[in-house]
């Protein structure tokens, strides 16, 4: 088989086909664990970690975008007492730790009581043009470099309960329903709006996600997701879908989201995320649902990865690509961020284990 660009070998995948090679997504969220970093620049002989372009030493396949800075960033500090508090455009307030891997979360509309509560909350201008300004730009310098694009607001629920607290508004979707739509909808609002602009930028896949189950099974009821979460789904993936009607959906949901797959397919997903290997039966999902969708990623963060040898870590990552990447549809890559439990001799193997593996020439 020809050697494909890194665009046409993801959407290959993406769309349930068979690439040249398994795609790779190897996530470090703008940065890595500094050891891992300084241990790659050592072996590089690269005397500055904080300028090691990990994107390409990884050779990931896809490309990101997101919307253009805020032009007068708000002020949340009355919403927060005491130093140290940093937050995003959304007023989601953060203490990190050292190495700004692990946050204390901070509820700016935690103690809200009234519809008229929300309504005052300064939320974010993603409903404005200038946000989308450069999007395209940057999707079509990506398309030139050969690269496939993702693009989109990820987060839902997560947002609302990073603003809200997660007990408060578990609390309002069961009893006061008119608070739980009061905190929910300005964000939908400003989703709709963001997957509309991805779309016109020609970004290739919809990137969308929220953290809904645990270890074993569903934080909420297939109903309770039903009544709030699905439909406002449906309408981001519309929104995008009007725009662009072969936009891909990529989905995130670390946990037990088994039960869940089948509305998330009738909701329009495509590609879901990280089939996390200690929550999740691979080859059930692949076996069932293989037909209608592709799987990204699928190596244990929370074993292998960090707690399993070299050999180990070679083997994991052969066997995730054999169950999820059979007949193709499969871009592999670990199921969550690299942290500060995973070795850089780990991280060797799982890269050339990839290599190795992830041919189907």
């Amino acid at each position: 088989m020809a050697e494909m660009t890194p665009r046409e070998r993801l959407l290959t995948a993406a769309r349930r086909g068979v690439p040249d090679r398994v795609p790779r997504d190897i996530p470090f969220e703008g940065g890595l664990v500094p050891a891992i970093r300084a241990a790659i620049a050592r072996e590089r002989q690269d005397c500055d970690p904080g300028k090691l372009n990990l994107t390409e030493y990884f050779r990931c396949d896809p490309r990101w975008v997101g919307p253009d800075p805020e032009r007068r960033p708000t002020d949340f500090s009355r919403y927060f007492d005491g130093p140290g508090v940093e937050w995003d455009h959304w007023g989601r307030g953060r203490k990190w730790d050292d190495t700004r891997h692990y946050a204390e979360y901070l509820y700016p509309l935690k103690d809200v009581e009234t519809v008229a509560g929300f309504a005052e909350y300064p939320w974010p201008d993603l409903l404005e043009d200038h946000r989308y300004e450069g999007m395209a730009d940057r999707v079509r310098a990506y398309h030139q470099e050969g690269f496939a694009v993702l693009g989109g607001p990820s987060e839902f629920f997560e947002i609302a309960w990073q603003l809200r607290s997660m007990e408060r508004l578990m609390e309002d979707m069961l009893l006061n329903p008119e608070l739980a739509r009061a905190c929910l909808d300005p964000i939908l609002e400003r989703n709709v709006r963001f997957a509309r602009e991805c779309a016109r930028a020609g970004v290739d896949i919809l990137y969308l996600g929220d953290d809904v189950a645990m270890q074993n099974g569903l934080m909420m009821s297939v109903e309770t997701w039903r009544e709030y979460l699905g439909p406002a789904m449906k309408a981001v993936i519309d929104a995008a879908r009007e725009i662009k009607p072969d936009i891909l959906v990529w989905y995130h949901s670390d946990g037990k989201i088994t039960d869940l797959v089948p509305d998330l397919i009738r909701v329009g997903l495509d590609i879901l995320n990280p089939v996390q290997p200690e929550c999740v039966d691979a080859a059930f999902l692949k076996q069932t649902y293989g037909d209608r969708l592709a799987f990204w990623a699928g190596l244990g963060v929370q074993s292998v990865l960090p707690f399993g040898t070299p050999d180990e870590v070679r083997e994991h990552v052969r066997l995730m690509i054999e169950v999820l990447g059979a007949n193709g549809g499969y871009i592999v890559g670990p199921s969550h961020m690299l942290e500060r439990d995973v070795s850089y001799e780990n991280v060797k193997a799982m890269v050339q284990a990839i290599d190795d593996f992830g041919s189907y020439a």
